[in-house]
């Protein structure tokens, strides 16, 4: 249970989520749900889901069905010019991926695809390379990225947001499951401050590879779906020594029920004591209402059915199953010896 004093703290408003954290986690994260040996890598990123062949939902990527509930729901920057800024009283900015040079698949996951329904057939299509590196949009999708602040080197940082990453849109799975689809590396945004929007092979290849053994370990994570590069480069110093080197450009398709994080709700941090910076929406309170119960209405509905007309109640009960799930997360990573940088 929550403590009378620490709760009336979290509670009182404005001061709402405004507190110092670090984390940088997708609120969805889950306990563990499955236990077991990690499967090799031939079963875990080859095989394709059982009955995968034979399921009447799976789609083509034309048909996938997007219900973009987030940009419904959520505040959009009016601006629709992409260019580095301060980003006021939204959560999502439109823009467009940036065009791969020659984007070529890497390695892609069947099982985590398997998920929005896509038929095993659509990954030798053309179109897939195109649709997930950016190339090209895929019927329905609406991108966007998203605006949120967060910590790094253990002070408040202000306005970071998706500097290289784009979300889709949201794709109900043949199960009526809704899941997230992003790209990672597919270019500059409204949130890339100094930096180019690139991710490189090197980097995608760890992060897909992690992401799918966290998977199999039964450990909460985004999925990968895809892993796709191009003949387009980068410059990056792999060991800050001075000695750059020109990489690939590569974009990863990441897929969540959510990447809406603890930094989502920092947009509204008043102003930080130690380093004078505030959120880009601080005082908007109306839009901190908006976007908490968005969020648990969508990813926690049983504390409305628990508290249906007591904001301030649901709202501590959500904060306590959201401290326990995280507990349980990072006490899943540290058993397997994985360390998260931001935590």
């Amino acid at each position: 249970m929550l403590s009378p004093a620490f709760a009336s703290r979290f509670l009182s408003l404005p001061s709402l989520f405004t507190t110092t954290r670090r984390h940088s986690l997708p609120l969805s994260a889950g306990l563990p749900t499955r236990r077991g040996p990690l499967l090799s890598r031939a079963a875990a990123l080859s095989s394709p889901p059982p009955h995968a062949a034979t399921d009447c939902n799976m789609s083509s990527l034309e048909d996938l069905v997007f219900d973009n509930r987030a940009l419904k729901s959520l505040p959009i920057d009016p601006e629709t010019q992409n260019y580095v800024r301060s980003v006021a009283g939204a959560c999502f900015s439109r823009v467009r991926p940036t065009p791969l040079s020659n984007p070529r698949l890497v390695v892609h996951s069947p099982s985590a695809l398997h998920l929005v329904g896509l038929s095993p057939d659509q990954l030798s299509r053309p179109g897939f390379v195109e649709y997930m590196s950016g190339n090209k949009i895929l019927p329905g999708s609406e991108p966007a990225s998203h605006c949120y602040c967060g910590h790094q080197f253990g002070h408040f940082s202000g306005q970071l947001g998706d500097g290289c990453a784009h979300y889709l849109g949201e794709v109900v799975g043949p199960g009526g499951q809704r899941w997230e689809l992003q790209l990672k590396g597919s270019g500059k945004t409204p949130y890339s401050r100094f930096a180019d929007g690139r991710k490189v092979l090197r980097s995608s290849i760890r992060e897909f590879l992690c992401s799918e053994a966290m998977h199999y370990l039964g450990i909460p994570t985004t999925r990968a779906g895809s892993c796709i590069t191009s003949d387009d480069t980068v410059t990056r110093d792999i060991l800050y020594s001075g000695h750059p080197i020109q990489e690939r450009c590569t974009v990863i398709t990441r897929i969540a029920p959510t990447f809406i994080r603890f930094g989502s709700f920092e947009i509204f941090k008043t102003r930080d004591r130690e380093t004078g910076r505030v959120g880009p929406s601080v005082g908007r309170e109306d839009i901190l209402h908006q976007l908490l119960d968005f969020v648990t209405q969508s990813y926690y509905p049983q504390v409305h059915i628990q508290e249906p007309e007591d904001r301030r109640a649901r709202t501590a009960l959500f904060f306590r199953d959201l401290c326990v799930r995280t507990a349980h997360l990072v006490s899943a990573w540290q058993c397997v010896g994985f360390c998260h940088g931001l935590v």
